[in-house]
């Protein structure tokens, strides 16, 4: 896995949640709460499959906004 620069991080609209972790300085555990407990919106192609978060549902959840269904 390559590690992503800050910068390269910035230039991105979806993360999975390893980069979502490193975009919003929380552990990857505390994203995968979050979107478990509709705290922070996010989709799965399949069950049990990687999440996507889009940078805007992302920013939102870091400013403290409720995530819309």
């Amino acid at each position: 896995m390559s590690r992503l620069s800050p910068t390269s991080l910035e230039q991105r609209i979806w993360f999975n949640t390893e980069q979502a972790a490193a975009y919003s300085g929380y552990h990857v555990q505390t994203v995968r709460r979050a979107l478990e407990a509709g705290e922070l919106k996010g989709s799965q192609r399949t069950a049990g499959g990687r999440w996507r978060i889009h940078r805007d549902a992302l920013d939102a959840w870091l400013s403290g906004e409720k995530a819309s269904a």
